[in-house]
């Protein structure tokens, strides 16, 4: 009996050991806060001023203004044109080319006014269509044998090789942006490209905030409207169809790279927590440039530094850690 007294002794002292132990270890760790960590490296940083636009492009809407019926359409749609290409005849376009050519002979002559001239060519240029530029034929909305109103286009061509791209910048980020800066266009339709662009035109006057080619009433911001030429092949990218626009203003080739969620403001300053022996020191940065996922240090951090970017609202100088894994 007294035997199996001493084992019972020896388990409670097992156990109170076990609870010592756990809640002392509890206690020691109490303001040991777990965080994510990240290095500080070096790369190319861009500061980005970020923006929507249309991409548009020279629409030729050909007609007549005399109108009439027409004789033979030389085009389909979804064909590519050049520039004097004749697209279609209306049904006095014999006559018409023959009294120009008469009335011509007759003023090089000296036996036709230019008066005479003119009316003849006039009459001869209404009778057919010519493609303006080249380009691709968007659509055609009449037929043979129809008869067209005088003003009503009667085949659009779009010029794709001249397209554009127009956006509306900020005026709170206007002073950043300047002709000449490059951009990354893209489009939710073709989210694997990027296509490149540059700015060759800024507006002088801010205007409100247009949201499908319209004043958006109900939100007084201004912008200032750019247009943007490509730089190389955006064949997909059709007109009126929406794109997003990212202006490079500044860029760094060899910036010390920070995380963004690494960065604590606090007093008009900017701190990080550096990691050293599993504690943290909050260290004061001067901020460079600024992208959408790192910030660029220019004193305070060098390549190789740990820092924590998670739970920053926890860490206080000087503090103990665990590196999450």
């Amino acid at each position: 009996m007294k035997k199996g007294g001493n084992w019972l002794y020896i388990i409670l002292g097992i156990i109170i050991i076990l609870a010592a132990y756990y809640f002392g270890n509890i206690w020691w760790n109490r303001d040991v806060v777990s965080i994510k960590t990240a290095v500080v490296t070096r790369g190319t940083i861009e500061a980005v001023v970020s923006s929507s636009g249309i991409v548009d492009a020279p629409v030729y809407e050909l007609g007549t203004k005399m109108g009439g019926k027409i004789e033979s359409l030389n085009v389909n749609e979804g064909e590519s044109v050049k520039k004097g290409d004749l697209l279609a005849k209306f049904d006095n376009y014999e006559q018409a080319s023959n009294d120009f050519d008469r009335t011509k002979q007759l003023f090089d002559e000296g036996a036709a006014s230019k008066q005479s001239l003119d009316a003849a060519r006039t009459i001869f240029e209404a009778s057919r269509i010519i493609a303006p530029n080249h380009g691709i034929v968007a659509k055609i909305n009449y037929r043979e044998g129809e008869t067209v109103v005088p003003g009503q286009p009667v085949i659009i061509v779009v010029n794709y090789d001249e397209s554009w791209v127009e956006a509306q910048i900020d005026e709170i980020d206007i002073a950043n942006v300047k002709i000449g800066d490059k951009v990354n266009i893209t489009s939710d339709v073709y989210p694997d490209k990027i296509y490149d662009g540059q700015i060759y035109w800024i507006a002088p006057l801010a205007e409100l905030r247009k949201v499908g080619g319209r004043v958006k009433m109900d939100e007084e911001s201004y912008v200032f409207p750019c247009k943007i030429k490509f730089l190389g092949g955006h064949e997909e990218l059709k007109v009126n169809m929406s794109v997003n626009v990212d202006v490079a203003t500044k860029r760094s080739d060899n910036a010390l790279l920070v995380p963004r969620e690494a960065i604590v403001s606090k007093d008009d300053s900017s701190y990080v927590f550096k990691i050293t022996n599993n504690h943290v020191k909050e260290t004061k940065i001067e901020i460079g440039i600024r992208s959408y996922s790192s910030v660029e240090a220019l004193s305070g951090l060098t390549e190789g530094d740990l820092v924590a970017v998670s739970n920053s609202s926890k860490l206080k100088d000087k503090g103990r850690i665990k590196i999450e894994r």
